[in-house]
């Protein structure tokens, strides 16, 4: 496990709530996502730190859009079980003050179902950010605009999220 996890612990004291999580799996969905949005990466989730619980003050969990809605997971069983590359996107520093609400707006969202509808629909063209349901990157989306963030346009798919220029440089941590 650690050999596996070794760059991610190297740096999961500095994950922080609102960062990005950008995944390129081996997978075949995962293939097709990053055929036709022409890019190299085919999912997107928020990191969490539940710090103030004592013992999880050194783990890192993840919120994200899953089949079964949006979910919360620990980050590195996430890692242990994932096949293939992750990209840690850190939030610029002048968005820290931000933090604190994208993680209650992101619990809160707890439980909310898979927006595959507008999933399907982004194979086609770009669709609107709705607060209903939710695909991956639409949910990171609409959580850093519900602390504040200002980001404009239509619901980014993930490869599109580097593009947001609100993270510093990314770091590959699988």
């Amino acid at each position: 496990m650690k050999d596996k996890l070794k760059t991610y612990l190297k740096y999961r004291d500095q994950l922080q709530t609102g960062d990005c999580i950008l995944w390129q799996s081996r997978s075949v969905v995962g293939w097709l996502i990053r055929r036709f949005s022409k890019a190299n990466v085919n999912h997107a989730s928020l990191v969490i730190s539940l710090g103030e619980y004592g013992n999880l003050i050194d783990r890192r969990f993840l919120l994200e859009a899953l089949g079964p809605g949006i979910v919360l997971r620990l980050l590195s069983r996430r890692l242990m079980k994932f096949s293939g590359k992750v990209w840690w996107y850190p939030l610029k520093d002048e968005y820290n003050s931000h933090r604190n609400k994208i993680g209650e707006w992101a619990l809160l969202q707890v439980g909310v179902e898979y927006d595959y509808k507008s999933l399907f629909k982004n194979i086609i063209g770009r669709v609107s950010a709705d607060v209903k349901e939710f695909f991956c990157s639409e949910y990171c989306f609409i959580g850093w605009v519900e602390s504040g963030i200002s980001l404009k346009g239509k619901a980014p798919r993930p490869g599109d999220i580097p593009k947001l220029k609100i993270f510093k440089k990314p770091v590959r941590i699988l």
